[in-house]
C-alpha cells in the first residue's frame, strides 16, 4: 500500500528541487518554475558528509546530505579501500544527483555493505531516524542487504527533472538517457519494476512515501539475513547464512553411521575471538543442545574456523522436522554470547533423509 506524502506547494517544490539529477550541469526536472530557484549558492547543491567509523572488523559509514559526485568520490577513496568485509552505510538524504545516487549505490553493493536510514546523533552515541527521499533510495537500493523499519525513517520518490532548461532536443534527449539508465540500474539491483514506475508517474513536485506491503514485495527491504541450503555431495546437507555481520554455515552429513556436524563462521569480528567460549550448544527451533566435544580447526588461506561435532541423540530427534538450527558460542558462567541461525525449508525432506539415515550416539 502506498500513502502519498501531501504538502503545501511551497513545501512541495523546496523538497523537490533538487529531485533526482544528472551529474552534467543539468539536473532532471518537470517544470520550468523549478530552474529559476536553482542558485549556484543553493545549499542542495553542496555534496554530503561521509563519516567512516571502526568498529574493530565492522565498518560504519554515515552519509549526511545530498549526493553528488564528490560523495561518491568520497565513498570510493575511504571505504572501498578497507579490508573489512562487513558493513553498513546509513543514509540520512533529501535527494541529489540521479546519476551519483546510482554509482554510490554500486558502489555499496560492491563493498557488499548494507543499508539503512539514520544519521548519527550530535554527540556520535546513537543513531536517529534520518530521511531518505528523491534520490536517497536509489543509493539505498545498492545495499546488499537493505535494513528498514518503522524507528529508521521511510523512502519517499519523485520523478526527475532538469534544474536547468536547454534546447527541446537536448532536453528531451537527456531525460530519455536518464529513464533507461535508471530503470537498467533498478533491474540490476534485484528491485521490482513497479519501484521504476513509481517514480516515473509521480509529479516532480511532489513526493510519495512507499508503504510497508511494497517495500518487501518490491525487495526494497530485504530481511536481516540471506540463507541458502543445498546438497554437496552425497549425503551431506550445507547450510549458509549471510548477514552485514558475518556468515554461518552447518554441513549435516552421516559418516559411519553417525550424524556429524561441520560449522564454519566468519564474524566480523576476528574470528579467532571465538575460541575463547567454552560452551558450543546446536540451537533446534530455539531449543539449545550442549555439544560435550569439538573438534577445531582453521582453513590456512582463509583463516576461518571450522568446529566439528556428534550431536546429542536429542538434539537428533528433534532434527526432525525442525523449521530452525543455529549454533551459539558461549561462556558457561558469565554472559556473552554469540549465535546465529538458518531458517530450513519448508518441506525439511533432505535433512530428515539424513538423520534418518544415522544412527545416534
Amino acid at each position: 500500500m502506498l500513502h502519498s506524502a501531501r504538502q503545501g506547494q511551497k513545501r512541495g517544490l523546496q523538497r523537490g528541487l533538487i529531485g533526482l539529477a544528472t551529474t552534467t550541469l543539468y539536473a532532471i526536472f518537470s517544470h520550468a518554475a523549478f530552474a529559476a530557484s536553482i542558485l549556484p549558492d543553493d545549499p542542495r547543491l553542496k555534496p554530503a558528509n561521509v563519516l567512516t567509523v571502526d568498529n574493530g572488523g565492522f565498518t560504519q559509514v554515515f552519509i549526511d546530505g545530498y549526493i553528488h559526485n564528490p560523495t561518491v568520490d568520497t565513498f570510493r577513496r575511504s571505504v572501498i579501500p578497507r579490508g573489512q568485509e562487513f558493513g553498513i552505510v546509513y543514509l540520512n538524504s533529501a535527494g541529489g544527483d540521479l546519476v551519483a545516487a546510482q554509482a554510490l549505490g554500486r558502489a555499496i553493493r560492491a563493498k557488499g555493505y548494507a543499508t539503512q536510514i539514520g544519521r548519527l546523533s550530535s554527540d556520535g552515541q546513537t543513531i536517529r531516524t534520518g530521511v531518505c527521499e528523491s534520490a536517497c533510495p536509489i543509493a539505498f537500493v545498492g545495499g546488499k542487504f537493505r535494513l528498514l523499519d518503522s524507528g529508521t525513517g521511510k523512502l519517499a520518490v519523485h520523478r526527475f527533472y532538469l534544474a536547468n532548461q536547454g534546447k527541446w532536443a537536448s532536453d528531451s534527449k537527456l531525460l530519455f538517457t536518464a529513464e533507461r539508465d535508471l530503470s537498467r540500474y533498478i533491474d540490476e539491483m534485484g528491485i521490482s519494476r513497479e519501484f521504476f514506475d513509481l517514480i516515473m508517474r509521480t509529479p516532480a513536485d511532489r513526493l510519495i512515501q512507499i508503504g510497508k506491503p511494497a517495500i518487501y514485495d518490491w525487495a526494497l527491504a530485504s530481511g536481516t539475513s540471506i540463507t541458502t541450503w543445498k546438497t554437496v555431495s552425497k549425503g551431506t546437507l550445507l547450510g549458509r547464512t549471510e548477514s552485514s555481520t558475518g556468515t554461518l554455515s552447518i554441513s549435516f552429513s552421516c559418516e559411519q553411521g553417525l550424524l556429524n556436524m561441520e560449522v564454519q563462521a566468519n564474524p566480523w569480528f576476528p574470528g579467532i575471538a571465538l575460541l575463547n567460549y567454552d560452551q558450543h550448544s546446536l540451537s533446534v527451533d530455539g531449543t539449545k543442545f550442549s555439544i560435550d566435544e569439538v573438534q577445531v580447526s582453521q582453513d590456512e588461506l582463509t583463516g576461518n574456523l571450522s568446529f566439528r561435532s556428534v550431536p546429542s541423540s536429542l538434539a537428533v530427534s528433534a532434527l526432525h522436522g525442525a523449521k530452525q538450527v543455529g549454533y551459539s558460542w558461549s561462556f558457561e558462567r558469565s554472559p556473552g554470547e554469540y549465535s546465529r541461525v538458518l531458517e530450513l525449508p519448508e518441506s525439511n525432506a533432505q535433512l530428515n533423509e539424513i538423520v534418518s539415515s544415522c544412527t545416534t550416539p
